[in-house]
């Protein structure tokens, strides 16, 4: 099994998810990305052309790296997993990023639209101390999808989502 995992906005391809999928044994395929330095349409193009020429079966992403989770999994029809999700970046990443929101604004702005219906096929594990993403945003946005929280900030500890994330997974395995 081929998982990709997306890290978020100024974070690291061996984020936390890696380390869990690689200790467990899987076959993870991560990139560094710099969002500063690449439009929005770029890094989706990149992130479909990956998850295509490594056949990826699931996607694992964190943060804004979720946004783009939800795009690839609307496209190829692929199962998510979504650490403190980034569902709406234009508020989400307006602190942390206002040039690039500005910047990227007609792009999510298009994406939105078109995805909006995918994060249902999501599963989500969100931290009760996120400092960084308001979840009851993310809980409109995700409808009916399943959710977990677990004791944490925004950069969960491995420790509070490690076992709910390798069940999660082997549970999308059986039913694919």
């Amino acid at each position: 099994m081929n998982i990709l995992n997306i890290h978020g906005y100024a974070g690291s391809p061996e984020n936390t998810n890696y380390s869990i999928l690689q200790d467990a044994g899987y076959t993870v395929i991560s990139f560094s990305i710099d969002y500063d330095n690449c439009s929005a349409t770029d890094v989706e193009d990149f992130l479909l052309a990956a998850a295509r020429v490594y056949r990826v079966d699931m996607i694992v992403a964190t943060s804004y790296g979720s946004y783009f989770a939800n795009i690839i999994s609307g496209k190829y029809n692929l199962p998510f997993i979504a650490t403190n999700p980034c569902v709406n970046p234009s508020i989400s990443l307006r602190n942390l990023a206002p040039d690039y929101c500005f910047r990227e604004a007609k792009y999510f702005k298009s994406r939105n639209r078109e995805y909006q219906k995918n994060w249902e096929n999501g599963i989500y594990i969100l931290g009760n101390a996120d400092e960084v993403i308001d979840h009851s945003i993310t809980k409109g946005v995700v409808g009916k999808a399943k959710i977990y929280e677990v004791s944490g900030t925004h950069r969960l500890r491995r420790e509070s989502y490690e076992i709910l994330l390798l069940k999660e997974i082997e549970s999308l395995m059986k039913e694919g």
